[in-house]
Protein backbone atom coordinates (compact mmCIF):
# COMPACT_ATOMS: atom_id res chain seq x y z
CA UNK A 1 0.00 0.00 0.00
CA UNK A 2 2.76 2.44 0.93
CA UNK A 3 4.67 1.59 -2.25
CA UNK A 4 1.51 2.11 -4.29
CA UNK A 5 1.00 5.53 -2.71
CA UNK A 6 4.54 6.57 -3.59
CA UNK A 7 4.24 5.36 -7.20
CA UNK A 8 0.90 7.14 -7.60
CA UNK A 9 2.38 10.37 -6.29
CA UNK A 10 5.18 10.13 -8.84
CA UNK A 11 3.07 9.20 -11.86
CA UNK A 12 -0.18 11.14 -11.50
CA UNK A 13 -0.44 14.93 -12.04
CA UNK A 14 0.16 16.92 -8.88
CA UNK A 15 -3.12 18.82 -9.15
CA UNK A 16 -5.13 15.60 -9.45
CA UNK A 17 -3.48 14.03 -6.40
CA UNK A 18 -3.91 17.10 -4.20
CA UNK A 19 -7.53 17.39 -5.24
CA UNK A 20 -8.24 13.76 -4.35
CA UNK A 21 -6.25 13.63 -1.13
CA UNK A 22 -7.27 17.11 -0.01
CA UNK A 23 -10.68 15.90 1.17
CA UNK A 24 -10.45 12.16 1.39
CA UNK A 25 -7.49 11.90 3.72
CA UNK A 26 -9.50 13.76 6.38
CA UNK A 27 -12.31 11.26 5.88
CA UNK A 28 -9.73 8.49 6.33
CA UNK A 29 -8.46 10.01 9.60
CA UNK A 30 -12.02 10.29 10.89
CA UNK A 31 -12.90 6.75 9.82
CA UNK A 32 -9.80 5.35 11.53
CA UNK A 33 -10.61 7.19 14.77
CA UNK A 34 -14.27 6.13 14.64
CA UNK A 35 -13.41 2.47 14.03
CA UNK A 36 -10.83 2.56 16.81
CA UNK A 37 -13.32 4.08 19.23
CA UNK A 38 -16.04 1.58 18.32
CA UNK A 39 -13.76 -1.45 18.70
CA UNK A 40 -11.85 -0.25 21.79
CA UNK A 41 -8.50 0.31 20.06
CA UNK A 42 -7.17 3.21 22.10
CA UNK A 43 -3.73 3.22 20.47
CA UNK A 44 -5.18 3.50 16.97
CA UNK A 45 -7.56 6.24 18.17
CA UNK A 46 -4.65 8.30 19.49
CA UNK A 47 -2.52 7.60 16.39
CA UNK A 48 -5.32 8.63 14.02
CA UNK A 49 -6.06 11.88 15.86
CA UNK A 50 -2.33 12.58 16.07
CA UNK A 51 -1.97 12.05 12.34
CA UNK A 52 -4.79 14.50 11.68
CA UNK A 53 -3.22 17.03 14.04
CA UNK A 54 0.17 16.61 12.36
CA UNK A 55 -1.41 17.13 8.95
CA UNK A 56 -3.34 20.18 10.13
CA UNK A 57 -0.57 21.93 12.04
CA UNK A 58 2.64 20.97 10.24
CA UNK A 59 1.05 20.45 6.84
CA UNK A 60 -0.26 23.99 6.90
CA UNK A 61 3.23 25.37 7.46
CA UNK A 62 5.50 26.31 4.61
CA UNK A 63 8.52 25.36 6.71
CA UNK A 64 9.67 21.78 6.07
CA UNK A 65 11.70 22.01 9.28
CA UNK A 66 8.48 22.30 11.28
CA UNK A 67 7.06 19.21 9.58
CA UNK A 68 10.29 17.29 10.23
CA UNK A 69 10.34 18.17 13.94
CA UNK A 70 6.66 17.53 14.62
CA UNK A 71 6.71 14.38 12.49
CA UNK A 72 9.55 13.08 14.65
CA UNK A 73 7.51 13.77 17.78
CA UNK A 74 4.62 11.82 16.25
CA UNK A 75 6.84 8.84 15.40
CA UNK A 76 8.24 8.78 18.95
CA UNK A 77 4.78 8.99 20.55
CA UNK A 78 3.52 6.13 18.37
CA UNK A 79 6.61 4.09 19.31
CA UNK A 80 5.78 4.55 22.99
CA UNK A 81 2.13 3.70 22.36
CA UNK A 82 3.20 0.48 20.66
CA UNK A 83 4.71 -0.71 23.95
CA UNK A 84 1.32 -0.52 25.68
CA UNK A 85 -1.90 -2.42 24.99
CA UNK A 86 -5.25 -1.33 23.58
CA UNK A 87 -8.07 -0.41 25.95
CA UNK A 88 -11.45 1.27 25.68
CA UNK A 89 -11.20 5.00 25.02
CA UNK A 90 -13.21 5.86 28.15
CA UNK A 91 -11.33 3.42 30.41
CA UNK A 92 -8.72 4.79 32.84
CA UNK A 93 -5.89 3.32 30.76
CA UNK A 94 -7.38 4.63 27.53
CA UNK A 95 -7.82 8.12 28.94
CA UNK A 96 -4.25 8.02 30.26
CA UNK A 97 -2.96 7.09 26.79
CA UNK A 98 -4.91 9.94 25.20
CA UNK A 99 -3.80 12.50 27.80
CA UNK A 100 -0.15 11.42 27.83
CA UNK A 101 0.04 11.39 24.04
CA UNK A 102 -1.59 14.80 23.79
CA UNK A 103 0.91 16.22 26.28
CA UNK A 104 3.78 14.48 24.49
CA UNK A 105 2.80 16.13 21.24
CA UNK A 106 1.62 19.52 22.50
CA UNK A 107 4.66 20.50 24.58
CA UNK A 108 7.29 19.85 21.87
CA UNK A 109 4.95 21.44 19.33
CA UNK A 110 4.94 24.69 21.31
CA UNK A 111 8.71 24.58 21.70
CA UNK A 112 9.37 23.93 18.02
CA UNK A 113 7.36 26.94 16.90
CA UNK A 114 10.19 29.02 18.33
CA UNK A 115 12.76 29.14 15.47
CA UNK A 116 15.64 29.07 17.94
CA UNK A 117 14.45 25.84 19.59
CA UNK A 118 13.64 24.31 16.21
CA UNK A 119 17.09 25.06 14.83
CA UNK A 120 18.79 23.76 17.96
CA UNK A 121 16.87 20.48 17.72
CA UNK A 122 17.58 19.91 14.03
CA UNK A 123 21.25 20.92 14.31
CA UNK A 124 21.91 18.68 17.31
CA UNK A 125 25.01 16.52 16.71
CA UNK A 126 25.01 13.47 18.97
CA UNK A 127 27.24 11.12 16.97
CA UNK A 128 30.22 11.62 14.73
CA UNK A 129 30.07 10.41 11.16
CA UNK A 130 27.79 10.67 8.18
CA UNK A 131 24.43 9.63 9.65
CA UNK A 132 22.71 12.59 8.07
CA UNK A 133 24.31 11.98 4.69
CA UNK A 134 23.28 8.32 4.83
CA UNK A 135 19.65 8.78 5.91
CA UNK A 136 18.89 12.27 4.63
CA UNK A 137 17.54 13.18 8.09
CA UNK A 138 19.12 15.41 10.76
CA UNK A 139 20.82 13.32 13.44
CA UNK A 140 18.19 14.09 16.07
CA UNK A 141 15.40 12.97 13.74
CA UNK A 142 17.24 9.82 12.63
CA UNK A 143 18.16 8.69 16.16
CA UNK A 144 14.79 9.36 17.78
CA UNK A 145 12.86 7.83 14.89
CA UNK A 146 15.17 4.80 14.82
CA UNK A 147 14.58 4.18 18.52
CA UNK A 148 10.82 4.53 18.06
CA UNK A 149 10.86 2.05 15.17
CA UNK A 150 12.81 -0.43 17.31
CA UNK A 151 10.15 -0.12 20.04
CA UNK A 152 7.34 -0.68 17.53
CA UNK A 153 9.22 -3.55 15.92
CA UNK A 154 9.58 -5.23 19.28
CA UNK A 155 5.82 -4.92 19.85
CA UNK A 156 5.19 -6.60 16.47
CA UNK A 157 7.51 -9.45 17.50
CA UNK A 158 5.96 -9.71 20.97
CA UNK A 159 2.25 -9.56 20.11
CA UNK A 160 2.18 -10.17 16.34
CA UNK A 161 -1.07 -8.26 15.89
CA UNK A 162 -2.52 -6.26 13.02
CA UNK A 163 -2.59 -3.09 15.12
CA UNK A 164 1.11 -3.42 15.96
CA UNK A 165 1.95 -3.81 12.28
CA UNK A 166 -0.31 -0.88 11.43
CA UNK A 167 1.48 1.39 13.90
CA UNK A 168 4.85 0.53 12.35
CA UNK A 169 3.65 1.24 8.80
CA UNK A 170 2.10 4.52 9.92
CA UNK A 171 5.48 5.54 11.35
CA UNK A 172 7.08 4.65 8.01
CA UNK A 173 4.51 6.78 6.16
CA UNK A 174 5.19 9.77 8.41
CA UNK A 175 8.95 9.37 8.04
CA UNK A 176 8.50 9.32 4.27
CA UNK A 177 6.41 12.49 4.47
CA UNK A 178 8.99 14.38 6.55
CA UNK A 179 11.98 13.29 4.47
CA UNK A 180 13.73 16.25 2.79
CA UNK A 181 13.35 14.58 -0.61
CA UNK A 182 9.56 14.55 -0.24
CA UNK A 183 7.33 17.32 -1.54
CA UNK A 184 3.80 18.57 -0.76
CA UNK A 185 2.18 16.05 -3.09
CA UNK A 186 3.98 13.03 -1.68
CA UNK A 187 3.44 14.36 1.86
CA UNK A 188 -0.33 14.39 1.36
CA UNK A 189 -0.37 10.92 -0.17
CA UNK A 190 1.80 9.37 2.55
CA UNK A 191 -0.11 10.93 5.44
CA UNK A 192 -3.38 9.71 3.91
CA UNK A 193 -1.85 6.24 3.46
CA UNK A 194 -0.86 6.24 7.13
CA UNK A 195 -4.47 6.92 8.14
CA UNK A 196 -5.71 4.18 5.81
CA UNK A 197 -3.25 1.69 7.33
CA UNK A 198 -4.60 2.47 10.79
CA UNK A 199 -8.21 1.97 9.69
CA UNK A 200 -7.39 -1.32 7.97
CA UNK A 201 -5.51 -2.58 11.03
CA UNK A 202 -8.69 -2.24 13.11
CA UNK A 203 -10.73 -4.05 10.46
CA UNK A 204 -8.15 -6.85 10.23
CA UNK A 205 -8.14 -7.25 14.01
CA UNK A 206 -11.94 -7.39 14.09
CA UNK A 207 -11.95 -10.01 11.33
CA UNK A 208 -9.41 -12.11 13.23
CA UNK A 209 -11.51 -11.90 16.40
CA UNK A 210 -14.52 -13.27 14.52
CA UNK A 211 -12.75 -15.98 12.53
CA UNK A 212 -9.86 -17.09 14.76
CA UNK A 213 -9.96 -18.63 18.22
CA UNK A 214 -7.93 -16.57 20.70
CA UNK A 215 -6.96 -19.46 22.98
CA UNK A 216 -5.68 -22.01 20.45
CA UNK A 217 -4.94 -19.82 17.44
CA UNK A 218 -6.97 -22.15 15.21
CA UNK A 219 -9.70 -20.88 12.87
CA UNK A 220 -12.95 -20.61 14.80
CA UNK A 221 -16.40 -22.08 14.14
CA UNK A 222 -17.41 -19.11 12.00
CA UNK A 223 -14.47 -19.84 9.69
CA UNK A 224 -15.54 -23.50 9.51
CA UNK A 225 -19.08 -22.52 8.48
CA UNK A 226 -17.68 -20.24 5.78
CA UNK A 227 -15.41 -22.98 4.41
CA UNK A 228 -18.20 -25.57 4.50
CA UNK A 229 -20.31 -23.31 2.28
CA UNK A 230 -17.56 -23.42 -0.34
CA UNK A 231 -17.12 -27.21 -0.33
CA UNK A 232 -17.95 -29.40 -3.32
CA UNK A 233 -17.07 -32.88 -4.52
CA UNK A 234 -15.65 -35.47 -2.14
CA UNK A 235 -14.54 -34.51 1.37
CA UNK A 236 -14.39 -35.86 4.91
CA UNK A 237 -15.30 -34.10 8.14
CA UNK A 238 -13.99 -35.35 11.49
CA UNK A 239 -15.21 -34.18 14.89
CA UNK A 240 -12.62 -34.40 17.69
CA UNK A 241 -13.46 -34.26 21.40
CA UNK A 242 -11.08 -34.22 24.38
CA UNK A 243 -11.91 -37.17 26.62
CA UNK A 244 -12.95 -36.43 30.23
CA UNK A 245 -12.21 -32.73 29.74
CA UNK A 246 -14.55 -31.70 32.57
CA UNK A 247 -12.40 -33.66 35.01
CA UNK A 248 -9.34 -31.62 34.04
CA UNK A 249 -11.20 -28.40 34.79
CA UNK A 250 -12.81 -29.66 38.01
CA UNK A 251 -9.64 -31.18 39.47
CA UNK A 252 -6.86 -28.88 38.26
CA UNK A 253 -8.65 -25.65 37.32
CA UNK A 254 -9.46 -23.86 34.09
CA UNK A 255 -5.85 -22.78 33.52
CA UNK A 256 -4.83 -26.42 33.15
CA UNK A 257 -7.89 -27.05 30.98
CA UNK A 258 -6.76 -24.25 28.67
CA UNK A 259 -3.30 -25.79 28.45
CA UNK A 260 -4.84 -29.13 27.49
CA UNK A 261 -6.83 -27.47 24.70
CA UNK A 262 -3.67 -25.78 23.41
CA UNK A 263 -1.82 -29.10 23.45
CA UNK A 264 -4.54 -30.83 21.42
CA UNK A 265 -4.77 -27.88 19.03
CA UNK A 266 -1.03 -28.08 18.29
CA UNK A 267 -1.34 -31.75 17.31
CA UNK A 268 -4.42 -31.13 15.19
CA UNK A 269 -2.71 -28.23 13.43
CA UNK A 270 0.10 -30.60 12.44
CA UNK A 271 -2.27 -33.40 11.45
CA UNK A 272 -1.22 -35.31 8.32
CA UNK A 273 -3.21 -35.47 5.11
CA UNK A 274 -3.33 -31.76 4.23
CA UNK A 275 -6.36 -31.19 6.42
CA UNK A 276 -7.65 -27.98 7.99
CA UNK A 277 -8.18 -27.82 11.75
CA UNK A 278 -10.79 -25.66 13.54
CA UNK A 279 -11.88 -24.97 17.11
CA UNK A 280 -15.55 -25.93 17.01
CA UNK A 281 -16.34 -24.88 20.56
CA UNK A 282 -15.60 -25.95 24.14
CA UNK A 283 -13.43 -29.06 24.00
CA UNK A 284 -14.52 -29.95 20.45
CA UNK A 285 -12.46 -29.50 17.30
CA UNK A 286 -13.12 -30.18 13.63
CA UNK A 287 -10.80 -31.54 10.93
CA UNK A 288 -11.69 -31.03 7.27
CA UNK A 289 -10.15 -33.27 4.60
CA UNK A 290 -10.99 -32.04 1.08
CA UNK A 291 -10.79 -34.53 -1.77
CA UNK A 292 -10.77 -37.82 0.17
CA UNK A 293 -13.29 -40.26 1.66
CA UNK A 294 -13.42 -41.27 5.31
CA UNK A 295 -11.76 -44.60 4.41
CA UNK A 296 -8.74 -42.69 3.10
CA UNK A 297 -8.80 -40.28 6.05
CA UNK A 298 -8.98 -42.98 8.73
CA UNK A 299 -5.24 -43.65 8.74
CA UNK A 300 -4.52 -39.94 9.16
CA UNK A 301 -7.01 -39.67 12.01
CA UNK A 302 -5.55 -42.69 13.78
CA UNK A 303 -2.17 -41.00 13.60
CA UNK A 304 -3.66 -37.86 15.13
CA UNK A 305 -5.26 -39.87 17.93
CA UNK A 306 -1.97 -41.64 18.71
CA UNK A 307 0.05 -38.44 18.67
CA UNK A 308 -2.22 -36.89 21.31
CA UNK A 309 -2.20 -40.06 23.41
CA UNK A 310 1.60 -40.29 23.33
CA UNK A 311 2.17 -36.61 24.11
CA UNK A 312 3.46 -35.78 27.58
CA UNK A 313 1.58 -33.14 29.52
CA UNK A 314 3.48 -32.26 32.68
CA UNK A 315 1.71 -30.35 35.41
CA UNK A 316 4.58 -28.71 37.30
CA UNK A 317 4.25 -28.38 41.06
CA UNK A 318 0.63 -29.49 40.87
CA UNK A 319 0.24 -29.71 44.68
CA UNK A 320 2.15 -26.53 45.49
CA UNK A 321 0.27 -24.15 47.85
CA UNK A 322 -0.49 -20.64 46.68
CA UNK A 323 1.79 -19.12 49.36
CA UNK A 324 5.04 -20.80 50.47
CA UNK A 325 4.84 -22.25 54.00
CA UNK A 326 6.97 -20.66 56.75
CA UNK A 327 10.27 -22.19 57.71
CA UNK A 328 13.11 -23.72 55.70
CA UNK A 329 12.55 -24.33 52.01
CA UNK A 330 11.42 -27.84 51.15
CA UNK A 331 12.50 -29.93 48.15
CA UNK A 332 10.55 -29.20 44.96
CA UNK A 333 7.21 -30.96 44.68
CA UNK A 334 6.95 -33.99 42.45
CA UNK A 335 5.91 -33.31 38.86
CA UNK A 336 2.67 -34.93 37.78
CA UNK A 337 2.11 -36.17 34.24
CA UNK A 338 -1.43 -35.98 32.87
CA UNK A 339 -2.77 -38.33 30.22
CA UNK A 340 -4.76 -36.70 27.43
CA UNK A 341 -6.73 -38.62 24.82
CA UNK A 342 -9.27 -37.71 22.17
CA UNK A 343 -12.24 -39.41 20.55
CA UNK A 344 -12.86 -38.86 16.84
CA UNK A 345 -15.95 -39.31 14.69
CA UNK A 346 -15.82 -39.03 10.90
CA UNK A 347 -18.15 -38.93 7.92
CA UNK A 348 -17.77 -38.08 4.24
CA UNK A 349 -19.84 -36.56 1.47
CA UNK A 350 -20.09 -39.89 -0.38
CA UNK A 351 -22.54 -41.15 2.27
CA UNK A 352 -24.84 -38.13 1.85
CA UNK A 353 -27.02 -38.10 -1.29
CA UNK A 354 -26.79 -34.36 -1.95
CA UNK A 355 -23.37 -33.89 -0.29
CA UNK A 356 -24.79 -31.28 2.10
CA UNK A 357 -21.93 -30.19 4.43
CA UNK A 358 -24.20 -29.67 7.43
CA UNK A 359 -25.54 -33.21 7.07
CA UNK A 360 -22.00 -34.57 6.84
CA UNK A 361 -21.07 -32.54 9.93
CA UNK A 362 -24.05 -33.95 11.82
CA UNK A 363 -23.11 -37.51 10.84
CA UNK A 364 -19.52 -36.92 12.00
CA UNK A 365 -20.90 -35.71 15.34
CA UNK A 366 -23.02 -38.86 15.61
CA UNK A 367 -19.91 -40.95 14.87
CA UNK A 368 -18.10 -39.08 17.63
CA UNK A 369 -20.86 -40.03 20.05
CA UNK A 370 -20.41 -43.68 19.06
CA UNK A 371 -16.65 -43.44 19.66
CA UNK A 372 -17.18 -42.06 23.15
CA UNK A 373 -19.84 -44.64 23.94
CA UNK A 374 -17.54 -47.45 22.80
CA UNK A 375 -14.89 -46.45 25.36
CA UNK A 376 -13.26 -43.22 24.08
CA UNK A 377 -9.75 -42.78 22.68
CA UNK A 378 -10.75 -44.20 19.31
CA UNK A 379 -11.83 -43.27 15.77
CA UNK A 380 -15.33 -44.14 14.65
CA UNK A 381 -17.28 -43.79 11.39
Amino acid sequence: MVAGAVVSARLLPEGTILQVTGTYRWIVYGAAAALAGGFHRSRVFVAALGLAALDLVAGGSTEMDVLAALGTVYVVVVGLLALSRDRGIASPTGLTQVAASAAGGFVPGILFYDPVNLEAFLDLQLLPGGLTAWTGFPQSVALLSGGALVASGWSVYRWQGAVERGLVWTQVCVLGAIHPASGPTLDAVLLGAGGLVLALSVLETTYAMAYRDDLTGLPARRALMRDLDELSGTYTIAMVDVDHFKKFNDRYGHDVGDQVLKLVARHLERAPGRCRAYRYGGEEFTLLYPGITHHEAQGFLEEVRRSVEQATFVLRSWNRPKDPPPGPAKPPARKKTLSVTVSIGMADSEDVPDGDPMTVLKRADEALYRAKKAGRNRVSA
